[in-house]
């Protein structure tokens, strides 16, 4: 699963690094300072990030002002045997993450370079279980507990073109409370304090907190 969603990420840069060749030179010709507040409405398609694809809607509140909403999602699985086979464990993985934010443009020092900040709301799911290889037999199950609301901040910058279509590229980063732990046992099954840690330490080494995001849209009025 992880192999495939690498090579989804691998195709989607090729193709979006070759889009540009595909139109006339004056498509992708990029705007004055004040562009992007020429139009009123902002949607982009969020192409890369470690949250997942999705959706970015933005709306001019007034001059250098934005409201953005961004919504996203990503799910799998990652699988692997313990030390002497007799178990695996199987991670399922499901993240649904939404953004409000307030953006504010310096266009009067950096052309359409911004910052923004605002709450987050996500729907994370994180479960690992353990089964017996030899029967299928489920061993344990821990399940990660995130908080479902927190802030973020972040930076980047806008680029927009004299037709409308528009990119982005920019970093957020999360702010919230760490999740709890849940550990389910079947009778026979231990867990210990170094089993804990060791769970404990890998879902927070592996749970995005900060976020790199690759966007492509339009820009327009109606």
């Amino acid at each position: 699963m992880r192999e495939n969603r690498s090579l989804i990420k691998i195709v989607r840069i090729i193709i979006f690094c070759f889009v540009p060749l595909l139109f006339p030179k004056s498509v992708w010709s990029i705007e004055n300072s004040s562009s992007l507040n020429n139009k009123t409405y902002q949607i982009q398609t969020i192409v890369l990030s470690s949250l997942g694809s999705g959706l970015s809607l933005s709306y001019k509140f007034k001059n250098n002002i934005w409201l953005n909403l961004d919504t996203q999602s990503t799910s799998g699985t990652m699988s692997r045997n313990s030390s002497d086979g007799l178990t695996r464990e199987d991670v399922d993985y499901d993240f649904q993450t939404t953004y409000l934010n307030g953006r504010y443009y310096f266009d009067k020092i950096f052309n359409n370079l911004f910052i923004q900040t605002g709450i987050l709301s996500r729907n994370w799911d994180t479960k690992s279980v353990t089964k017996n290889n030899e029967n299928n037999q489920k061993r344990a199950v821990y399940t990660t507990n995130y908080p479902r609301n927190g802030f973020n901040f972040g930076i980047g910058k806008n680029w927009v073109s004299t037709n409308g279509f528009s990119a982005g590229l920019y970093f957020v980063r999360i702010i919230s409370s760490e999740p709890s732990f849940t550990y389910d046992l079947e009778e026979g099954w231990k867990c210990e304090i170094s089993c804990k840690s060791d769970y404990e330490g890998t879902v927070q080494r592996y749970t995005p907190t900060n976020s790199v995001y690759l966007n492509f849209g339009y820009n327009f009025d109606l």
